[in-house]
């Protein structure tokens, strides 16, 4: 995902009521990619229902991570 696009992801998912983020982390994918790392409340299930075919989710340890395909 390009930067741009990150950041209208997570406008996105706010304004769906799908995450309540306490924390939110932009990183470098690759050198021109970006994932957005999210720690707050969400529910992964809905999350991945809203981003179905267009981004890839994981859930880490401590973090919600979606980034481009």
């Amino acid at each position: 995902m390009k930067r741009e696009e990150t950041v209208a992801l997570l406008k996105e998912l706010g304004a769906e009521h799908l995450i309540q983020p306490s924390f939110v982390l932009i990183d470098r994918r690759k050198p021109d990619s970006y994932e957005l790392k999210i720690k707050g409340v969400y529910n992964l299930q809905d999350v991945e229902i809203f981003l179905r075919n267009k981004f890839s989710v994981e859930e880490s340890k401590d973090y919600l991570v979606i980034f481009g395909p």
